[in-house]
């Protein structure tokens, strides 16, 4: 087994698409990522590391006006000078905007009546996750800010999917041909294909994963040096409303770890495909729709075929496709109702293992009883 896994990935690894893929990704990560202008920002931002009082964003707040008030005299300042501050204030008053979302919410938490058990044991949690955040501290972490971002949203998303495609067009274009069938033509045979195929892929996109967030990681240790990863994750752009007690680094690590294993999810479905399909083209057209249509749900579609509420939103993130932009998987609190509260992310990865139970038990049956071509 361990022979046919290795040549699996052989195959894999040593595809030219492949290694263009690689190579591209590096380059990418090396010339878009990070702003040659961040150390101005930096220096900016420094001026109000500190206690994250009221008093603190107050003369923030004051100061932002200042600037930006047209009467104001900028003479001997450039306008890039004005530019580095109000980024460095857009970073400042997403920390005062947690601070403002968490208190609201506990504020609701507190004096809201529940309904039924579920609610009183869902606000409880919800209660438990808001009063774990700590808030307190401006510090800098644009950065680690910008690193987590890039890993999280739809980027990266992007940038995996023609591997995925690679994936569909190998295996599919193996199996019309008859070639894998050749191989192993005994039935047992082809099961130990079907399971070597499956850990190649899984091994593969998991290699993948690893490659992106320690290229990023690298990248920023060396545009930056030592980065504070401690800041709460709620102070980065788009997450202030996030319930979730992580900090940073914490929520980079959680990230890395659930995009791992959407990502060998939506390989062993996208591995099915090719299984079924009769042309390497329909295996293509049949992946990309799995992993598309759900990418694009919210830039295209969304406000045109379907209402946005928010069972269909939650619904959505359960295609592994969208679940890969955990920037979205963990922005609000919402749960689903199993009689207690499960969290959305721990529901989608409930979903996504049944389903995929499935699929490979599916694969297997068909494997065994599929004719020799």
């Amino acid at each position: 087994m361990s022979r046919l896994i290795r040549f699996e990935l052989y195959k894999l690894c040593t595809s030219i698409p492949a290694m263009l893929f690689i190579a591209a990704l590096l380059l990418y990560l090396m010339s878009s990522v990070f702003s040659e202008e961040e150390a101005n920002v930096r220096a900016k931002y420094a001026v109000w590391e500190g206690p994250a009082t009221a008093e603190t964003f107050k003369k923030i707040h004051d100061r932002a006006n200042k600037i930006n008030d047209e009467n104001y005299d900028l003479s001997g300042q450039p306008d890039s000078v004005v530019s580095f501050e109000n980024k460095a204030f857009a970073h400042l008053f997403n920390i005062e905007e947690a601070q403002t979302f968490k208190a609201q919410g506990l504020e609701t938490l507190t004096n809201g009546l529940a309904k039924s058990g579920f609610d009183e044991r869902d606000r409880g949690l919800h209660t438990s996750l808001l009063e774990q955040i700590n808030l307190d501290t401006i510090q800098y972490h644009i950065p680690a800010e910008k690193a987590v971002t890039f890993t999280t949203q739809a980027g990266v998303a992007i940038l995996l999917f023609p591997l995925l495609l690679l994936i569909a067009f190998i295996y599919s274009k193996e199996r019309v041909s008859g070639v894998d069938q050749y191989q192993l033509p005994a039935v047992n045979g082809r099961t130990k294909l079907l399971t070597a195929k499956l850990l190649a892929g899984s091994i593969f996109l998991t290699g993948i994963s690893l490659v992106v967030h320690l290229g990023i990681l690298c990248l920023a240790w060396y545009r930056f040096g030592t980065i504070d990863w401690s800041a709460p994750m709620q102070v980065m752009d788009g997450l202030t409303n996030s319930p979730y007690p992580f900090s940073i680094g914490q929520y980079w690590l959680v990230s890395f770890g659930y995009q791992t294993f959407v990502l060998i999810v939506l390989g062993i479905w996208v591995l099915a495909i090719s299984f079924f399909v009769k042309t390497a083209i329909h295996a293509i057209l049949w992946s990309s729709i799995l992993m598309g249509v759900p990418l694009l749900y919210q830039f295209v579609i969304s406000g045109i075929f379907f209402p946005e509420t928010k069972v269909f939103e939650q619904g959505i993130l359960f295609f592994p496709s969208r679940a890969l932009l955990t920037g979205e998987v963990f922005k609000t609190y919402q749960t689903i109702n199993l009689g207690i509260p499960l969290l959305l992310p721990a529901a989608i990865l409930l979903v996504q293992v049944i389903v995929t139970l499935i699929v490979l038990k599916v694969l297997y049956q068909t494997s065994r009883k599929r004719q020799v071509v």
